[in-house]
């Protein structure tokens, strides 16, 4: 009897380790089966920039920006206003606009929400052809490109781009008032919800130095920073980098090959080896060995001034290698607006 009990035992003791390795076994597949198809953490791929970009982007996971992704709120698409306006006691034909597409723009970039306060770049385009009308010049579609790409990839805030526009008629931004202009501008955001916060200012070519007031009136707005992209070089460039150098507002100028206003005047308008050491000396600039902050994304142009900078650091200057003639002058707005971007403007901390 003592047998056939032990016997039964140790059947029941056998079946028993069966059943437990079958169910480990099962248990050991699953997990291994689960693990192979986890996807694979790769870190996300950095995105192309220049040298001259904030040295603290860093790749992130992939799992991990996507999960970034998912938790940030929705934010609104970048949209366009358009708006007439013109300056007091100005000549109505210089800004005359019935259509929308030759009307004055704001460019309100992803994350401008209503009832929000954004910081404004305001965009002064150089001298059109005569008879061109605005919504056919170059500067806008370049200045938005940029702008807007920069936003999209984080290394700029969102922001509200303004870009005012005139017609040709003799004189570069006749009569342009800056003050009124940005009391307007204030009222039309003010439609929108929209409130105005830190002011940066940027113009190419006669913008400013070539009469007109463009941005030779940087100053009485009292702006966070102000850009000189290959402007002409007479005395209201002079005049206004002074007052800014005074102020000790932020100022960034970059030339390439435009001479116009200077004096006695160059053979042609642009020229290549043009010695801006003229222009920088005169206005407390010294050339220096190595080039404050960040390099451009392009060679600087073999002269003393290629670097140069004032004493108090608040006002740095670049001489660019972008090319030769109107196709060299027009080059320098993507590379001066970047560098501008990156390094004069706030961007996300």
């Amino acid at each position: 009897m003592r047998d056939r009990d032990d016997a039964a035992r140790a059947v029941g003791y056998r079946a028993d380790m069966r059943r437990r390795s079958l169910s480990i076994a099962a248990t050991v597949a699953v997990v291994w089966l689960g693990g192979c198809s986890r996807p694979e953490r790769r870190p996300a791929p950095v995105a192309p920039h220049s040298a001259s970009a904030p040295a603290a982007e860093s790749a992130v996971p992939a799992p991990v920006a996507a999960a970034s992704a998912k938790a940030m709120p929705p934010s609104s698409p970048p949209r366009t206003l358009h708006f007439a306006w013109r300056p007091p006691g100005s000549d109505a034909r210089a800004y005359v606009a019935t259509d929308p597409e030759d009307q004055h723009r704001i460019v309100l970039s992803r994350g401008v929400e209503r009832g929000g306060r954004y910081p404004a770049l305001m965009a002064f385009h150089g001298q059109p052809q005569p008879g061109q009308a605005p919504r056919d010049y170059a500067f806008p579609r370049t200045v938005t490109s940029i702008v807007l790409e920069l936003v999209e990839r984080g290394e700029v805030e969102p922001l509200v781009l303004v870009i005012p526009v005139f017609r040709f008629l003799g004189r570069n931004w006749p009569e342009f008032d800056l003050v009124a202009f940005e009391s307007e501008l204030t009222r039309v955001l003010g439609g929108e919800e929209i409130t105005l916060g830190a002011r940066w200012l940027c113009g190419h070519s006669g913008a400013a130095g070539c009469g007109g007031d463009g941005l030779n009136q940087a100053h009485r707005i009292h702006p966070s920073a102000v850009g000189f992209f290959d402007t002409c070089v007479g005395a209201g460039f002079g005049h206004e980098v002074r007052e800014l150098a005074r102020a000790r507002v932020p100022t960034l100028i970059m030339h390439s090959v435009e001479t116009a206003g200077f004096r006695p005047r160059p053979p042609t308008e642009y020229m290549t080896t043009f010695d801006f050491g003229q222009v920088y000396g005169p206005l407390g600039l010294r050339p220096s060995e190595d080039c404050p902050g960040a390099p451009p994304d392009v060679p600087l142009r073999p002269q003393p001034y290629r670097c140069a900078s004032d004493t108090q650091g608040t006002t740095r200057a670049f001489v660019v290698d972008t090319g030769k003639g109107q196709e060299g002058h027009d080059a320098v707005v993507p590379v001066a607006l970047r560098y501008f971007l990156r390094q004069f403007v706030n961007a996300p901390r």
